[in-house]
């Protein structure tokens, strides 16, 4: 059995227009099957660089599946939709401000979500979620799940499913601010094993004037540099998070398959960061994926999508690195 998905995703993040005053934006397909949005303005011509347009690639799996007999097709769309809370109008300067605002953005978002007709979304940057997405997604016959960002954080990731193609068998959340106690939790271990060491070598009287690790992170000098960078506590807690879930897919062959969706921190100079959450969320993809096998007694299939901050040619896009195997996943 073969499983055909056709994902599109967009990049990079821009804000969506609609028609608004001299403003149209229109999706087009081409014969290559890449999707674009092309943005024409009326009006005086500006005198700065014209910006970046975000560009739909299709990626079809499985080539030369279409005369297979037993081929799964979905469609699934992973798409940035730039939360409201980070719409600046110092970062969007080609946008003109009536393109900004939360009212016509969410219509002009949900109606090109409408046009696109996916199966599955998604979504990252999603806030607004009980007031606006949830509800009006349902509308259009879609549940969805979601995660909100960690910390004071508004926004987070969600997945919108049609409720005519698959139905919902199970989830768990990823908070990448747990990586906090994985370090913890390995500096206590590495701080026994030294600590047992040293009272052997001290035949059994103890260690003189020696502090465990365990000791030192608990240490009035180190709470006193609770915004040091450079402590694993504070750079690794960035309120990131991701969310997978299992679905039964419908009519014909009710097969089960796991969808992930994440957003990784941002910072170019942080790429440790994101090292280790793609790391944890590897390892935390591979428990879900055994125990979705394991209580549904099926052999999943795996999709990851997500934003992951990142392109070719980054310092964290080493060919073994975690980052690298997300993106080939």
């Amino acid at each position: 059995m073969l499983i055909k998905t056709r994902s599109l995703a967009l990049t990079p993040c821009l804000p969506v227009h609609t028609i608004i005053g001299s403003v149209s934006s229109k999706l087009k397909m081409d014969r290559s099957g890449k999707m674009s949005t092309r943005t024409s303005t009326g009006g005086s011509s500006s005198s700065k660089a014209a910006p970046t347009m975000r560009e739909f690639v299709r990626v079809d799996g499985g080539a030369g599946t279409r005369s297979q007999p037993e081929v799964i097709k979905f469609r699934l769309v992973s798409y940035n939709i730039l939360a409201q809370v980070y719409v600046k109008s110092s970062l969007f300067p080609h946008s003109p401000s009536p393109c900004l605002r939360w009212k016509a953005r969410s219509q002009a978002i949900l109606t090109l979500l409408k046009n696109l007709g996916a199966d599955f979304f998604c979504l990252q940057e999603v806030d607004e979620y009980d007031s606006f997405y949830k509800r009006n997604m349902e509308d259009h016959g879609y549940s969805s799940i979601y995660v909100q960002r960690s910390g004071q954080k508004r926004d987070g990731c969600g997945i919108f499913y049609k409720n005519n193609c698959a139905e919902f068998l199970s989830k768990e959340t990823i908070e990448y601010n747990d990586l906090v106690d994985v370090i913890q939790g390995e500096t206590s271990l590495s701080a026994d094993k030294q600590n047992e060491t040293l009272t052997n070598t001290n035949n059994g009287a103890g260690p003189k004037n020696v502090h465990c690790l365990d000791d030192l992170l608990s240490d009035s000098s180190v709470k006193e540099h609770h915004g040091d960078p450079n402590d694993p506590r504070v750079r690794l807690k960035r309120d990131c998070v991701g969310i997978m879930a299992a679905f039964k897919l419908k009519d014909p062959f009710h097969h089960v398959v796991i969808l992930a969706n994440t957003h990784l921190y941002w910072d170019p100079e942080w790429a440790d960061v994101k090292l280790a959450q793609a790391k944890y969320l590897l390892s935390r993809l591979a428990q879900f994926k055994t125990l979705v096998t394991d209580k549904f007694e099926c052999t999943p299939s795996l999709i990851l999508s997500g934003d992951f901050n990142s392109t070719p040619g980054d310092k964290e896009n080493e060919p073994d690195s975690c980052v690298t195997k997300l993106h080939m996943s």
